[in-house]
């Protein structure tokens, strides 16, 4: 497996390679921070920390360099001794920026191929940037990060793998569309999320919201990217506040100056500061009591090409929760939470509508923890989890070597 980031920090990597080292040895090439080891072997995965950026200005450089060539040149030169060392058969690449990289080394390599997508990367550039105030950095996303020139580069390199990897059916769907790529050749591992997960919320004194007891509690946890729907969020809750005068939305999560000042305004605008709250990034183990001592989960994304299209671990995590949890009608949200019945949906980017379905949970809590109980009785011992997701993956392995 090859991924420009770190390792085990990377949930969805980390799953997919805990699961595969159960029949196959696996070797995850990755980033190194200062403080890690280069080489370690974690429940069965060797990690091999072969990649280092002495900055965040040199990260920037090869970014730009990838975006002319699409190719890495810290990957493209460790891989070979990597592949001859460990005797590799199969190269594994996660998401679109590595994914000429990954296959040149394959074919020089006669290697299998597999192309793993964590998202609509091309959709997500017109949607991670939008909200970025330096000229500077605008004009290098223009230029180099551009949604045709990325779109474009997908539908090449995709026809070039053995298999690909979509995150949710809605992006198989599409793939097939865009590239006439037969659907045999692509399997859908989702984020879902272990059953041991629930484990973390088994510690029943574990009030984070101390400071609002008697707050009618609304969070978010996750990004604050312009495609979170956290505008939509901070709009509705003035209208909820009519009806439920002590609701609080909480926000939890990390924010550069762009993304806070820009909410910060909405918050101003829509008058609401009595009724939310902006925390920073916390711990995993607060973001477990956050989830289950808020009264009301929720995930607001908007529609765009790129939340059309993926789905966030945290939907699986909420429903190992117990908790209520308020979704946008993003495609792939909608049909994971109303084809099983297991949370409530809004119209996304629109703030009645969030406010209608927070006031209509409120109203009937006991009918919203009675969707909460079959959200976890699926998600852990129903087919909502990584246990079920997994052999999937194992199967995929299983036919690229028969």
């Amino acid at each position: 497996m090859i991924v420009d980031g770190y390792y085990p920090a990377d949930i969805r990597v980390r799953k997919e390679a805990e699961s595969l080292a159960k029949k196959h040895q696996v070797f995850v090439v990755c980033c190194k921070k200062e403080s890690e080891k280069e080489r370690e072997v974690l429940n069965k995965v060797t990690v091999l920390r072969s990649i280092t950026y002495k900055s965040f200005t040199e990260k920037g450089i090869i970014d730009i360099r990838i975006a002319i060539n699409f190719i890495h040149p810290k990957f493209y030169k460790v891989l070979p001794k990597i592949v001859k060392e460990f005797k590799i058969d199969a190269i594994h690449v996660h998401d679109l920026p590595l994914a000429k990289t990954g296959y040149l080394i394959a074919e020089k390599y006669n290697l299998k191929t597999i192309l793993d997508l964590h998202e609509n990367y091309a959709a997500a550039l017109l949607t991670w940037f939008s909200w970025r105030k330096n000229k500077l950095v605008k004009l290098k996303n223009k230029i180099f990060f551009n949604y045709d020139r990325w779109q474009k580069y997908e539908n090449k390199i995709l026809l070039k793998y053995d298999h690909v990897i979509a995150v949710v059916e809605e992006m198989k769907e599409r793939i097939i569309a865009d590239t006439n790529i037969k659907a045999d050749n692509i399997t859908v591992i989702t984020n879902s999320e272990k059953k041991e997960f629930s484990e973390n919320f088994n510690d029943h004194d574990i009030s984070f919201f101390n400071n609002y007891k008697d707050k009618f509690i609304v969070s978010y946890v996750g990004g604050f990217g312009p495609h979170r729907g956290l505008q939509t969020a901070i709009e509705g809750i003035k209208e909820v506040s009519k009806t439920i005068p002590n609701c609080l939305l909480a926000l939890i999560g990390p924010a550069n100056n762009d993304v806070k000042n820009h909410l910060e305004n909405l918050i101003s605008t829509h008058n609401v500061k009595d009724n939310v709250v902006i925390y920073g990034s916390q711990p995993f183990k607060d973001v477990v009591k956050i989830m289950t001592s808020s009264h009301i989960n929720i995930i607001p994304h908007i529609s765009n090409l790129h939340t059309e299209s993926t789905i966030p671990h945290k939907l699986y995590q909420i429903l190992l929760s117990k908790k209520p949890l308020l979704v946008s009608n993003c495609a792939p949200l909608k049909r994971v939470v109303s084809n099983n019945d297991i949370g409530f949906v809004f119209k996304a980017g629109n703030a009645k509508s969030f406010a209608d379905e927070v006031i209509a949970i409120n109203s009937n809590y006991s009918k919203a923890e009675n969707k909460a109980n079959i959200g976890y009785q699926l998600a852990y011992n129903g087919n909502l989890n990584w246990e079920d997701t997994e052999q999937k993956l194992l199967n995929l392995y299983d036919n690229l070597f028969s």
